[in-house]
Parts: C-alpha cells; sequence; structure tokens
C-alpha cells in the first residue's frame, strides 16, 4: 500500500515522521541524503533510517532487511527509479508513506 502527504514546505513533516517512528519499532525511514539524516532526526532513529543516493544498492539493502513499513521524508529520484523502488515494496507487502512537497 502507498500513502501519499503532499503538504508545504515547513509544514511539520519531518516532525510527523519522528513521531510515528518512534510509535512504530519495526519501521525504517528512506531520507535523501546523509546531512538530512544527521541534521534532522535524533539519534534513537539513526540505526533505521538509510540514505538512498543508488536505487539499486538500496532496493539490494532493502531485501535483506526486516521491517514491515517504509517512510519516506522527500523524494529525490527519477520517476522510473521511484516505480522500480515502490513496485519491489509491493511485492513484499510493504507500506510505504511518503511525506513530502510537489514542486
Amino acid at each position: 500500500m502507498l500513502e501519499l502527504h503532499n503538504q508545504d514546505r515547513a509544514s511539520g513533516k519531518t516532525s510527523k515522521v519522528i513521531e510515528l517512528m518512534k510509535q512504530d519499532e519495526a519501521a525504517l525511514l528512506l531520507v535523501p541524503n546523509v546531512f538530512i539524516k544527521r541534521r534532522n532526526f535524533p539519534k534513537e532513529l539513526q540505526k533505521r533510517i538509510l540514505v538512498g543516493a543508488n536505487i539499486e544498492h538500496l532496493i539490494d539493502e532493502l531485501r535483506s532487511m526486516r521491517f514491515t513499513k517504509l517512510f519516506v521524508d522527500e523524494l529525490s529520484y527519477s520517476k522510473f527509479n521511484l516505480a522500480e523502488l515502490f513496485y519491489e515494496l509491493g511485492r513484499s507487502r510493504i507500506q510505504v508513506i511518503v511525506f513530502g512537497t510537489e514542486q
């Protein structure tokens, strides 16, 4: 299942993701770069946050992990790479919740 939340910039998306991650210990988070990971998220969540620079590597990494839900804080992939990622997660029945800003 794919759930999209299109919200304005500075509307509390990251705060909402942090709250949801703290509630669900089996969830992972995908962010676009390591700077966002280190700067915006608390240390206790760092081990469950993935940085997805290379989509093939990310998909391989996700295949080897056990999780039930994937939160995405801002997307920065091409439409083709997003389709591939969402297809792979859908095959595994992983719930994907995306928080982003359409621009």
